[in-house]
């Protein structure tokens, strides 16, 4: 009676929506219908943000906000109902992982959001920003850290995001091959399923180490040849993406794979960290960018791909350049306010006042509302220089203990997984020195499920050195 009445229910919206066109008349009956669904099965439900992601769409809503539909509904119902999940299943639930350093230094890095949210330049911006994260660190760090545990939770979560990533990835190589694989096309094919050919290459970029891995974990052959083939043609997407970001995110995977595996993490950071502060410092002393401002006229957008590679070498790529200018702005930023910064999310309506003109292009009024392009500098100047110091503590502790944790495992699934997550994390490292992509639903997902993943990871095996008896690990 109960199925009976639902369907009816939303029969009768459906009809009243094609009658008044009123949105609402879909939403309410559908998330009607998913917080039943929710209640039902909690675990499903959390499995559908993973599956709807490669297909999510930004929709915008009443109000000037905009949300990515359908993934982050689904997380705002994720939200809601992990308190019933919670009160229904305390007694079978482990919370010792709040007591995890990374843990413990994701907190305070959320704690000074809200505190810089507080005194923002632009606070209901601010705000605004802070209920985002504060679901995308539910859903990503808090609810897997309570859901998965064997071995079967990390094939299932395997299979749910790559089916429908795979599917996305056929249906945008079928819509270039009509414009002949062009690098000027690329973005017509991939809108819009990803906002712009970045965030799809970027996406696959990061999910390789997953594909290379979940072709071991399976015994069934259609399984495996599917994994095979999905492998294959993400790299090819890669390859017709034309993204520069994701190309070297192959060869990156390969170096961070022998990184961590030779226990090297503890030289590799320091030396990364060098090279930053020496090439930034050099930069900064007596005004050294400004040999680099490009040549207005010349800094076009390029529509052969070879034109954009000779381009970028010689500044006078548009996306180059336009960087550089969003940076110059925002070191000059940090310098106004070094300590707190603006606020989260503040940038846009802020670094017009602070720009250099020597860098200008025909973009830089920036209709899109772009962001910094770079996410370690875009924290110095929102969050400050405290704000950024704690994040780079985060991301150094990510590493480190994931590092330690992978030594110490036994080889199997647990243990591919938890280098798949690292691997993937080093790409995104990478990738938010040229974007700002953490609090994306493409890849910003997959930034803080690698960080729930060495969490996880690192109490099971602390759990195992006191003697305890893990009881998740199947037999596989």
């Amino acid at each position: 009676m109960l199925f009976a009445g639902l369907v009816a229910f939303l029969f009768l919206c459906l009809l009243a929506y094609l009658a008044t066109e009123e949105w609402l008349l879909l939403v309410l009956p559908t998330g009607l219908v998913a917080l039943a669904w929710g209640i039902r099965d909690f675990r499903l439900l959390y499995l559908a943000i993973w599956a709807t992601i490669p297909f999510a769409v930004e929709v915008d809503l009443p109000g000037g906000l905009a949300t990515d539909f359908p993934s982050e509904p689904l997380m705002w119902l994720s939200c809601f109902l992990l308190p019933v999940y919670l009160f229904i299943n305390h007694r079978k639930l482990d919370f010792s992982f709040v007591f995890h350093p990374v843990f413990v230094i994701l907190v305070i890095h959320f704690f000074w959001i809200i505190f810089t949210s507080v005194i923002s330049d632009a606070p209901v911006i601010s705000i605004k920003y802070t209920l985002a994260k504060s679901w995308y660190l539910v859903c990503f760090i808090v609810i897997p850290l309570i859901l998965f545990k064997d071995t079967k939770d990390f094939k299932t979560w395997g299979m749910v995001v790559m089916v429908p990533l795979i599917l996305s990835v056929i249906v945008i190589l079928a819509r270039h091959s009509q414009y002949g694989f062009t690098f000027a096309t690329i973005n017509n094919a991939v809108i819009p399923i990803y906002r712009n050919h970045v965030d799809y290459a970027c996406s696959l970029g990061i999910l390789i180490p997953f594909a290379w891995y979940m072709r071991q974990w399976f015994e069934n052959k259609w399984v495996k040849r599917f994994l095979v083939v999905a492998l294959g043609l993400m790299l090819i997407g890669i390859y017709f993406s034309y993204t520069r970001a994701a190309w070297l995110c192959v060869p990156l995977s390969i170096g961070a794979y022998f990184v961590i595996r030779l226990r090297l993490m503890r030289v590799a950071i320091p030396l990364a960290l060098a090279g930053v502060i020496m090439i930034v410092g050099w930069l900064a002393y007596d005004n050294n960018y400004i040999s680099y401002s490009p040549n207005y006229e010349k800094t076009i957008t390029h529509k052969n791909f070879d034109d954009l590679v000779s381009a970028t070498y010689n500044m006078e790529d548009i996306s180059t350049v336009e960087r550089f200018y969003r940076w110059v702005a925002g070191y000059y930023m940090v310098l106004e306010k070094p300590l707190a910064g603006f606020g989260p999310a503040t940038f846009y309506s802020v670094y017009h006042s602070y720009v250099d003109r020597h860098f200008t292009t025909y973009v830089s009024d920036n209709p899109e509302h772009s962001g910094m392009h770079n996410y370690y500098l875009m924290v110095a100047v929102e969050q400050g220089i405290i704000g950024l110091v704690i994040f780079i503590l985060l991301l150094v502790g990510v590493l480190i203990y994931g590092e330690q944790t992978y030594q110490k495992m036994q080889p199997g699934i647990k243990k591919q997984f938890l280098m798949a997550a690292l691997i993937s994390f080093c790409c995104n490292l990478f990738i938010l020195t040229l974007n700002d992509t953490v609090e994306t639903d493409k890849l910003g997902t997959f930034f803080f499920l690698s960080i729930a993943v060495v969490i996880l990871f690192g109490v099971e095996q602390g759990a195992k050195s006191k003697g305890h008896i893990d009881r998740s690990e199947d037999p596989a």
